[in-house]
């Protein structure tokens, strides 16, 4: 199948190829890109599909409109009716996040405007992440009285170290871009979204004619060097999460949030 006949049907997401790179569109700007059970299984599919894709140099996630992605769909969170459809919904959000994590080419999260929550997970998930100035990035879920559900607090902790990650998630706070280039999170920095693509292109290039393959071993070994039973620590984390969002302190947090929006 071809990018125009996924296109044609798809809802959240858009593809398309520049030169050799496989740029892959957050497209639901009217709730800030927040993914949602359709965008995940979108995702899931383009990245089934580059798996069968030849000679690429890379991939790129931007977002469209004014976030990367403001993060997971709070109002689906909200109705999940108990503590075993929340764990399923969280695991299925991992694996596909670990699917990005270890594809066959490099990936790039050209970030502006807000990566948060979920957002800043499948940011976390790709190999590399170009901020620009004004962009910001958080897990802060604790706000709402859960946690990071879709490998947040394994990916950061591996990112940044345990105690920085820690913090952060604990405080539940924003990282601007230049906090985020300082302790590691992001890996270059643009002025702004019109120079964003092109400043990942870059990043891109700098590994243009070395082994693909050994790219990928590289890739994965480093993922894996500082952890061991990395499912198991991802399920833990699922069931955790699920465990906090059945509580009735998250649940009057996230309605709270939801009346908020809809003001």
């Amino acid at each position: 199948m071809s990018w125009e006949d996924f296109n044609a049907r798809s809802q959240k997401i858009k593809v398309e190829e520049i030169e050799d790179v496989v740029v892959i569109k957050l497209n639901s700007p009217e709730n800030l890109n927040a993914i949602s059970s359709k965008m995940l299984e979108e995702l899931n599919e383009v990245i089934d599909m580059i798996w069968y894709l030849e000679n690429k140099s890379g991939v790129i996630f931007i977002g469209e409109g004014k976030a990367f992605s403001a993060g997971a769909d709070v109002n689906e969170l909200y109705a999940l009716p108990n503590i075993h459809q929340a764990f399923e919904y969280l695991r299925r959000g991992q694996k596909i996040f670990s699917k990005i994590e270890n594809l066959k080419y490099l990936t790039v999260a050209a970030i502006d405007g807000w990566a948060l929550g979920g957002g800043f997970e499948l940011a976390l998930s790709c190999t590399f992440r170009v901020m620009t100035k004004s962009a910001k990035v958080g897990l802060p879920e604790i706000n709402l009285g859960i946690l990071p559900g879709y490998g947040g607090t394994q990916r950061l902790s591996r990112l940044i170290g345990v105690q920085k990650a820690k913090k952060i998630i604990m405080e539940g706070r924003f990282i601007d871009s230049q906090e985020a280039l300082e302790i590691g999170i992001a890996d270059q920095t643009c002025e702004n979204k019109e120079s964003l693509i092109k400043t990942s292109f870059e990043l891109l290039k700098k590994f243009r004619g070395k082994n693909q393959t050994a790219l990928r071993y590289i890739n994965e070994l480093c993922n894996i060097s500082m952890i061991g039973g990395t499912d198991q620590n991802f399920k833990t984390e699922a069931l955790f999460c699920a465990s906090a969002l059945s509580t009735q302190f998250a649940k009057s947090k996230i309605s709270e949030f939801l009346e908020k929006r809809k003001k």
